[in-house]
């Protein structure tokens, strides 16, 4: 092959490794989703009819709320929301259903343990016992942001001209049976919270069903909201974040956006991505939005863990709310920023609080996104798995994730998994490699015969002279049995699997916070200090000197400043993808030793027999 061709193929290589690495692959769009009904959703556990008539009752959902900042409310005038007006009108609210006391209600699983709070009705607190967060304390699903705005999970949304439901949201509801507020579920028992508040003199009344199951991550939804006979929407909210305690080198991975499936395809929204626009406030920017089409299911979601909502009713929907917050910079006015001042500065960033609202939800999934979790509940969610973005190449992420949970089952270390499943993996290409790396060796073996044609016809002006030479090359590459072009081969077979451990380590949740040995405690994230990049980087270079090379002078040169470059571009991946290039470069360099001692051996023995013969025909000649 062409030296300028295989730099250019690496280095085109890295360039796209790199423009895929922050901006991803396009985000497809969704097609036409089959009408309502034409669907069929099975009930599993938790799955509920919403809107359901009581008399005198409706269904509504809330979230805790603490000591308000901010009202989310005055930042936020369009109202989205609508009333239906009931075939019948419903019976005025009798008696009013309060609480005068704040209480909070703990339920714990053998997967999780949720607080819920009766002011707003909503949860406080979601944490997941099998997860820790980056700083080895419990995963907690609701963020601490919350407290900003004091607007929960499962609060009824803020953003409206109708105050009803912010109203609400600082109501202290009672629940029914509230004597034990701590409960633990065994077995396969399960557990209603049902929180309700009526009020006779405005003839409001509201109820609230949460169903918990003791070994799943769904959590059954019924719900009401009545107001002068007529029922309204029931808009829920979650936000602002997702996650507690997220390490900054994980910012890669930790993207926040919506999700929703219409049956086909998804729509994302990347909150990141949302332009704000300035308000009255100027250390405060907004947006609002809405997601069109009719989903299955609507995910609320980072690269590791999802809140996912049924989303199947007619008069479900979906929107969104972006609050940025813009840092206040203190000081004197006029005065100049120097030194660190100038750096602390320059590192404050707006603080971003985007909520998902979903009108009129089924019922809900909080959990990971682990693929054998998610084939559980798919006959709530249909293709809920899809919510694993392994990208571009997906497919191959698959199949490597597959094979190192193999290895896994036998090896209970994903370092070591990813080390003897690259052993593996080697084996299996061993024969296209070989043949591609004989033929490199072969190719240096005939350097002496293609400096002699390029010394035979140095005209390369003459159109003439360059065929004739082309022509014997061929002709030359013919006889010795060499593909020039194989040498591109295990670039070409390398480069899908440097992609598929790419999105596999910075999507998949069986390799989150998983060990290798000493230094290396989380394979998904970088290599704290750098040592296997390093390594990986003199093994690079290593194999570049072994790797038989047509390339002279300054080619030469730019083919050992490579492995540099690579090394650099390596450093903050995750260190699992670090750890399979290294112990592939090892692999690959006991196989070119090995095949570079057998070819230039032959080449001698060869070159000895030829003297031999020369020297027999001399003598014969006398």
């Amino acid at each position: 092959m062409d030296t300028k061709r295989l730099i250019f193929a690496v280095a085109l290589s890295i360039i796209v490794i790199m423009v895929y690495q922050y901006f991803f692959m396009p985000k497809p769009t969704p097609a036409p989703r089959p009408q309502p009904g034409q669907t069929a959703v099975s009930e599993t556990p938790g799955q509920v009819n919403k809107n359901a008539e009581t008399p005198g009752q409706t269904q509504t959902t809330t979230a805790e709320s603490g000591s308000t900042t901010r009202d989310l409310s005055e930042l936020f005038s369009k109202d989205t929301k609508k009333e239906i007006v009931a075939e019948k009108a419903l019976e005025p609210v009798k008696e009013d259903i309060k609480e005068s006391l704040l209480k909070e209600t703990v339920v714990e699983t053998d997967l999780f343990i949720a607080v819920f709070t009766n002011q707003g009705a909503g949860l406080k607190s979601f944490i997941l016992k099998k997860y820790r967060d980056d700083k080895e304390q419990p995963l907690d699903l609701v963020s601490e942001k919350v407290a900003k705005f004091s607007v929960y999970p499962f609060y009824f949304s803020p953003f409206g001209e109708d105050k009803i439901y912010a109203e609400l949201n600082s109501q202290k509801f009672a629940l029914e049976g509230n004597d034990n507020l701590n409960i633990k579920l065994t077995g396969g028992q399960t557990k209603e919270l049902v929180f309700k508040y009526q009020d006779a003199a405005r003839n409001i009344s509201v109820f609230k069903k949460f169903v918990i199951y003791n070994n799943s991550y769904i959590i059954g939804l019924e719900y009401g909201l009545t107001r002068d006979g007529k029922i309204l929407d029931a808009p829920f909210v979650f936000g602002p974040e997702l996650e507690n305690n997220v390490s900054e080198q994980r910012s890669m991975q930790m993207g926040l956006k919506i999700r929703a499936f219409d049956g086909a395809d998804t729509k994302d929204v990347e909150f990141s991505k949302i332009t704000t626009v300035p308000t009255k406030d100027k250390t405060v920017e907004k947006a609002e939005g809405t997601v069109n089409g009719n989903f299955l299911w609507t995910a609320y979601e980072r690269a590791y863990f999802a809140v996912v909502f049924q989303t199947t009713g007619k008069d479900s929907s979906i929107s969104y709310s972006l609050v940025k917050e813009i840092p206040v910079i203190t000081g004197a006015p006029g005065a100049a920023l120097h030194g660190k001042e100038k750096g602390n500065v320059a590192n404050i960033k707006p603080e971003l609080y985007s909520y998902m609202v979903v009108t009129n939800p089924g019922v809900v999934y909080m959990g990971p996104k682990d693929e054998d979790t998610l084939n559980m509940v798919k006959p709530s969610f249909p293709d809920v798995d899809t919510i694993i973005e392994y990208g571009w190449l997906g497919t191959i992420a698959k199949i490597l994730l597959k094979g190192i949970n193999l290895v896994y089952k036998f090896v209970p270390n994903y370092g070591w998994a990813i080390i003897i499943f690259t052993v593996l993996l080697k084996i299996i290409l061993f024969p296209l490699t070989y043949a591609s790396s004989v033929s490199m060796a072969k190719m240096q073996t005939l350097q002496p015969k293609l400096k002699a044609l390029k010394k035979k016809y140095s005209n390369m002006r003459d159109p003439e002279e360059r065929r004739k030479m082309n022509q014997e090359t061929m002709e030359l590459y013919k006889r010795e049995k060499v593909n020039p072009a194989s040498g591109c081969l295990p670039l070409l077979l390398q480069l899908p699997i440097l992609f598929g451990f790419f999105n596999l380590l910075r999507t998949c949740i069986n390799v989150r916070h998983e060990p290798w040995i000493l230094w290396i405690t989380d394979l998904s994230l970088k290599d704290p200090y750098y040592i296997l990049p390093i390594l990986m980087g003199i093994t690079q270079v290593l194999l570049q000197k072994m790797t038989p090379s047509t390339a002279d002078g300054i080619q030469q040169k730019m083919m050992y400043l490579m492995p540099i470059v690579i090394t650099f571009f390596v450093l903050n991946l995750p260190s699992g993808l670090t750890l399979y290039w290294f112990a592939s470069n090892i692999l690959q360099i006991g196989q070119q030793y090995i095949i570079n001692k057998k070819i230039f051996q032959e080449k001698k023995d060869e070159d000895k027999m030829r003297k031999v013969l020369k020297r027999k025909k001399g003598v014969k000649s006398l």
